[in-house]
């Protein structure tokens, strides 16, 4: 609450403003939740096929927006809900796995992929937290054979997969997990086949209302469209994403593996960024410009991959150590979120590796109850000094990261507002290209989205174009002069999405980094005049 709370009144930000489109199409039509269309990449089309998410946190949305109203703060207010499930979720589940479950919880609480995450209205957040709980009645339920809790777990299941289609890995996890521990087919296991119905009928109903399935669709563009480089670039990537997101471990590396870590830590660094000198870019991220290196975006990206390979050390000696089923649903956990975001997801993004975020707070948790002191020792708590300073920086950090984030957002609302304004009744027609918050709030102001197939632009008609927003497109230049320029500097030295640093915490093909420390370029709004 203490992190969340300042962002309470985030404006719409990224992919927000979908989710908030189809709340309000489902409030008025509940059983069509994507039956209408929107122009969202420079075309008119159907929510059926841009939209590559489930319904379901669009459905609560729609009634948080019906009790509480529509404004930026009713939403996120409604939102804080799956983002408090996630952390209790994760203490109880955490129950089954260490001795002091509140220390997984506060690993989760203060990362800084879980505060960014949560001040936005997307999908991620509420995914994550039915995933939990999912995981937590299952293993109650398998422990003690108690059939309705495991029923309760495939409901929940069913809740994660069509919230965020990456809810159904749970399906295949649980079942690993289950034969490993009992090492026998069990009829119990049937119950997985709910969530397996439920996705079904869910395929079969979405090809009945718009012409075809959307988790076939989904499955169809997340692995046909490929951003930042190839497969290993792709992996560094997302190994990068994760020490970022999860930079907790940096300061639990000397209480995680001790000095022979920490100098392993940092040899790995320099010989990762020598070997980024020499191949000179990430990717498809340049490292070097017209000579100039980018030693900003180098060692940073050094420091965090450094830390995200600590996660993937800590998986494997947490597997070849306890070799029980708990440790293979940790590693299976962990490796499965990082095999879809760099091989299938079309791009790594803060948001397909949260979900490796409570899996690397347990193994945190037994790696520093394995390293506690022999004897009498051995079976009290974990010293809070091990790892409350390493809360503090994570906190601080991920408070700070959600800020720029915050201000990025808020650029962009301003941005609307103010040339709204400055173009006054010097238009008849104001017209936009991009998307996220600025057309959000650009169409609340009267703006229209431009149609880069059919171009309606009539002479005094004005068009703005944010020129780090995405889905740009040429104008014609017979028929529009520039008129005047605006800029803002949401942030000047960290930011979230920043091409010139190497920033993509949303998507990778704006840079190698989740979010980066440096001087961040102005944000640049362009306006012209239809002649």
């Amino acid at each position: 609450m203490a992190a969340l709370l300042p962002f309470i009144d985030k404006p719409a930000h990224i992919d927000d403003p979908v989710y908030i489109w189809c709340a309000q199409h489902i409030q008025k039509h509940p059983l069509d939740f994507y039956g209408f269309e929107i122009n969202w990449e420079g075309q008119q089309a159907s929510v059926a096929s841009l939209n590559q998410n489930p319904p379901l946190v669009s459905y609560y949305m729609a009634l948080v927006g019906s009790v509480l109203g529509w404004s930026e703060i009713s939403l996120h207010l409604g939102l804080l809900v799956p983002a408090l499930a996630v952390v209790i979720g994760t203490f109880f589940l955490a129950g089954h796995f260490c001795a002091q479950p509140m220390i997984p919880a506060l690993i989760t609480a203060t990362a800084p992929v879980f505060v960014l995450c949560s001040s936005t209205l997307m999908s991620d957040i509420s995914m994550l937290a039915c995933w939990v709980w999912a995981a937590h009645f299952w293993f109650e339920g398998w422990g003690s054979n108690h059939k309705l809790k495991l029923v309760f777990a495939a409901v929940l299941i069913s809740a994660s997969a069509l919230t965020k289609y990456f809810g159904a890995a749970l399906i295949p996890l649980l079942l690993v997990y289950s034969l490993v521990e009992r090492r026998k087919l069990s009829a119990t296991l049937a119950v997985l086949l709910i969530p397996v119905i439920v996705l079904a009928c869910y395929q079969w109903l979405t090809r009945h209302l718009y012409g075809h399935g959307l988790l076939s669709n989904a499955a169809s563009y997340a692995t046909t469209l490929r951003v930042g480089g190839a497969l290993p670039w792709k992996c560094l990537t997302a190994v990068a994403f994760a020490g970022g997101c999860v930079l907790i471990i940096l300061p639990l590396i000397p209480s995680i593996w001790g000095r022979k870590g920490v100098l392993c830590g940092l040899g790995g660094s320099v010989l990762l960024g020598v070997f980024l000198y020499m191949a000179k870019k990430a990717g498809s991220f340049p490292l070097v410009h017209n000579g100039q290196v980018n030693w900003a975006v180098l060692l940073q990206l050094a420091v965090f991959s450094m830390v995200g390979f600590s996660i993937l050390v800590l998986v494997v000696f947490d597997l070849s150590s306890r070799r029980d089923a708990g440790s293979t649903f940790l590693a299976l956990w962990i490796a499965g979120t990082f095999l879809f975001a760099a091989a299938v997801n079309w791009t790594v993004s803060g948001r397909t590796i949260l979900p490796i975020l409570p899996a690397v707070g347990l193994l945190v948790a037994r790696r520093l109850e394995h390293r506690r002191p022999t004897g009498p020792e051995s079976s009290g708590p974990i010293r809070p000094a091990l790892y409350v300073p390493a809360l503090l920086f994570s906190f601080v950090i991920a408070l700070m990261v959600t800020q720029a984030d915050y201000n990025l957002a808020l650029s962009a609302r301003n941005a609307a507002f103010i040339l709204k304004n400055q173009i006054g009744a010097g238009a008849n027609t104001i017209w936009f290209e991009g998307h996220w918050g600025f057309q959000y709030y650009m169409q609340k102001l009267g703006g229209k989205a431009l149609d880069r197939q059919h171009l309606m632009l009539q002479p005094k008609d004005a068009v703005l174009a944010p020129m780090q927003n995405s889905y740009l497109f040429p104008l014609p230049e017979d028929s529009t002069v520039p008129w005047f320029q605006y800029a803002c500097t949401p942030s000047r030295w960290l930011v979230t999405m920043n091409a010139a640093c190497g920033a993509g915490f949303y998507a990778d093909s704006w840079g190698p980094l989740p979010f980066a420390a440096g001087k961040a370029p102005a944000e640049e709004y362009w306006a012209f005049h239809v002649k």
